[in-house]
């Protein structure tokens, strides 16, 4: 069950909304506020992963822990393994 929860709107954007709902793209309101603020927070989840990547390609102890897996793969026979 949800929370309810309160928020002041441009009136354009909430009259968008409606336009949406009306038009049967979303069963409700609630349905596409919450739908638009989990799309808003996956973007921002994805961004701070990127940073977190990019962050990482320039960290050198991940970088030669990187290099040490490589080196340790290296001469690896997946044929063996089969």
């Amino acid at each position: 069950m949800g929370k309810k929860a309160t928020y002041v709107l441009d009136e354009s954007t909430l009259d968008q909304v409606k336009e949406v709902v009306e038009k049967g793209f979303y069963r409700s309101m609630n349905a596409f506020v919450e739908t638009a603020i989990k799309d808003e927070l996956e973007k921002i989840r994805k961004e701070q992963l990127q940073e977190a990547i990019l962050e990482a390609g320039q960290d050198p102890l991940f970088l030669a822990d990187i290099k040490d897996v490589e080196n340790d793969f290296h001469y690896a026979d997946f044929e063996e393994i089969r």
